[in-house]
């Protein structure tokens, strides 16, 4: 219980020395102030708890509002009859500045979290390509803006403008980093398609000079020939292309033999055991 010095504390208007009545009053509203200030903490300690677990409290300014009327009320209510005492008006006074010094500390936190929700909204909007960075900024902000307003005691002298700039230059920074990785990915493509088209003329050149030193003129040709000697198993390929010659010899047994005999097809050279083909490019 507080103190009360009635030696020097004037208590009515014209009076200095407190009477046996007032000293009664005067711990009748220190009583009162304890009280309500107790009824007062346990709901801003729900209020609290919101923050603390980093929820958004909707409407948060006119909740404020609210808390501080009924808690003033309940105050006057109980000490009418000492109400323009000195002692009195202070003591509603010092409530008053002890409730809304609580709630801005609660306010303080809401902006933090509205903070983050802001970042967040304009880090979704400049997921989008489409969407310019101004716009996603100018909507971020206006988010921040309609919620930090909601959020003020009316009345009161909060503000929200230090945490306002924070959040600009938050998004700002955000901002000039993924102009920057975007620049970043826009030299990395370039650098790849310079070298595509890079290893495309040295394709170009080789092949020139492929052609210049084979075929003595701009046209190319390729061949190939295949045989395979009557009575075995034998198959001879042989082919010619941009001036290499490849000879392949294996062993292909006639699936046929058991049917058409031991010659399988034919005994001899002709078109079903030789193959030729050829390919000009001019």
């Amino acid at each position: 219980m507080e103190n009360i010095e009635v030696n020097t504390g004037q208590f009515y208007s014209g009076e200095k020395e407190p009477t046996t009545e007032k000293l009664i009053h005067a711990l009748k509203v220190n009583e009162v102030f304890s009280e309500v200030l107790r009824q007062s903490a346990v709901k801003m300690a729900e209020f609290t708890r919101q923050v603390d677990e980093n929820n958004k409290i909707p409407n948060f300014g006119s909740k404020s509002a609210e808390l501080i009327k009924n808690a003033l009320q309940n105050f006057d209510t109980q000490v009418e009859e000492s109400k323009n005492w000195q002692t009195t008006i202070k003591k509603r006074q010092e409530l008053e500045a002890i409730l809304d010094t609580s709630l801005n500390s609660i306010f303080l936190k809401q902006l933090s979290i509205l903070r983050e929700l802001a970042i967040s909204h304009f880090k979704s909007a400049a997921v989008n390509d489409e969407i310019p960075a101004d716009f996603a900024f100018f909507a971020a902000d206006t988010f921040y803006l309609r919620e930090a307003e909601e959020s003020i005691r009316p009345g009161s002298f909060w503000s929200y403008s230090n945490e306002r700039s924070n959040v600009h230059n938050t998004i700002r920074e955000i901002s000039n980093r993924r102009k920057q990785l975007i620049s970043e990915k826009i030299q990395h493509a370039d650098h790849q398609a310079n070298a595509f088209q890079y290893l495309q003329m040295q394709q170009a050149q080789i092949q020139a000079m492929q052609q210049q030193q084979y075929g003595g003129s701009s046209g190319s040709w390729n061949i190939g020939l295949a045989y395979r000697p009557p009575d075995s198993n034998l198959n001879i390929s042989m082919g010619y292309q941009q001036g290499r010659t490849n000879i392949q010899i294996s062993m292909v047994p006639d699936e046929q033999a058991s049917l058409l005999g031991p010659n399988g097809f034919t005994s001899g050279v002709g078109p079903a055991n030789l193959g030729l083909s050829l390919n000009l490019n001019i």
